[in-house]
């Protein structure tokens, strides 16, 4: 049997390229006679930078940048030559993500997306002009204020803002003007990787359906949809076009709109990365495709990676199957998708904590086993 293991990160758990590689070594020990490919895939949100610039065979640079509440930490981007030249891979997760904030310390109100303008500052420093940026992850609904004010825009506002404004000053903006980075920053183009095609506004916009995870308050949601109201009307008049009804301008609590006003677009992550690994010519003769992710719910639905595996997988005739965290008990659309079985880790979504993690060894081995027990040698 042929087995392609392609499974995007466990949040929390472990990175795409560890899941991959556990399974592998379970699914050896379990039937020895398997031939197992491990393709660990990434879209757009955590783990796409080193996914890519391991495929690409580029370098990945340290340095330091701010963080979502302006605390300057070490930080990581990475530079290629592939696909184009001259390219270079942020991941926003890195300087502007949840991941650098403790629970307590979530609050879209306060956090910016400055850090990652900084980034893209250095990379185009060290000659880089096509530059892609992974928007999954983010800790804000700044609408890229931040990003663009470490860029040099020009911002006019009801009071001074601070360096590394946040979602609390949407509302106070007045004027902004693009063209100091479009002088600065010549022969640039921006392409924004998304997981997820989220609208900017209303009820699955980026402040409505991803604030709480944020850590917006109801009071907080309600203040920044408003202030993400006011601040795509002062930005599309800057731009010169409508940012509110382009499809993934809600990305990264509104980053996908400020990539769209400097002329960017915004690609599927997934399609970047199943293009970077050749994926399909990898899937190609294998006779099942194993695939996962840490929650798989109905976001997993909007462009993220096991679904896109999965219907990669169907479209070419191969069974897949997908190892989870947690299932949301309530999507019934799996054998639309090419989903044919589930194996979850857990019931429900858990915390993670040091009582947990040590039993997730044990979990990954019990879901192998009853896969393989499914699927035996000779389909």
């Amino acid at each position: 049997m042929k087995i392609l293991v392609a499974p995007d990160k466990f949040k929390g758990i472990s990175t795409a390229q560890g899941v991959a590689d556990t399974l592998n070594k379970l699914i050896q020990k379990q039937r020895s006679s398997a031939f197992v490919r491990v393709c660990p895939v990434a879209d757009g949100g955590d783990g796409t930078l080193h996914t890519v610039i391991h495929i690409l065979k580029g370098k990945i640079t340290d340095t330091t940048a701010h963080d979502p509440l302006m605390r300057l930490q070490l930080t990581t981007y990475g530079l290629a030559d592939l696909p184009e030249k001259n390219s270079a891979i942020i991941e926003m997760a890195q300087v502007s993500g949840l991941s650098k904030l403790t629970q307590s310390e979530r609050n879209p109100m306060l956090t910016t997306s400055y850090g990652t303008g900084e980034l893209v500052l250095e990379t185009y420093k060290k000659g880089a002009r096509n530059i892609r940026i992974a928007l999954g992850g983010s800790a804000t609904i700044d609408g890229g204020l931040g990003f663009l004010q470490a860029l040099g825009a020009k911002i006019s506002a009801k009071s001074v803002l601070p360096k590394g404004a946040g979602g609390q000053h949407l509302s106070l903006i007045e004027k902004i003007d693009l063209e100091p980075i479009f002088k600065n920053l010549k022969d640039i183009h921006f392409t924004g990787l998304v997981d997820v095609r989220v609208q900017l506004l209303g009820e699955f916009g980026s402040a409505r359906f991803f604030g709480p995870q944020k850590g917006a308050t109801p009071e907080m949601v309600e203040e920044l949809e408003k202030g993400m109201a006011h601040f795509e009307k002062i930005l599309s008049e800057a731009s010169g076009a409508s940012l509110k009804s382009q499809r993934g301008a809600g990305a990264a609590g509104g980053m996908g709109m400020a990539l769209l006003a400097l002329g960017g677009k915004l690609d599927l992550g997934f399609d970047f990365v199943a293009y970077t690994l050749k994926l399909e010519n990898q899937m190609r003769g294998c006779d099942l495709v194993i695939t996962g992710e840490g929650m798989l719910d109905a976001s997993s639905l909007e462009g993220k990676a096991p679904v896109a595996v999965s219907l990669m997988a169907k479209k070419l005739g191969i069974p897949c199957v997908a190892i989870v965290g947690a299932l949301d008990p309530n999507i019934i659309w799996l054998n639309e998708v090419g989903i044919s079985h589930v194996y979850s880790l857990f019931d429900k979504p858990i915390l993670i904590d040091d009582e947990r993690i040590s039993q997730i060894p044990d979990r990954f081995y019990d879901a192998v086993g009853r896969l393989l027990k499914d699927f035996p040698e000779k389909l």
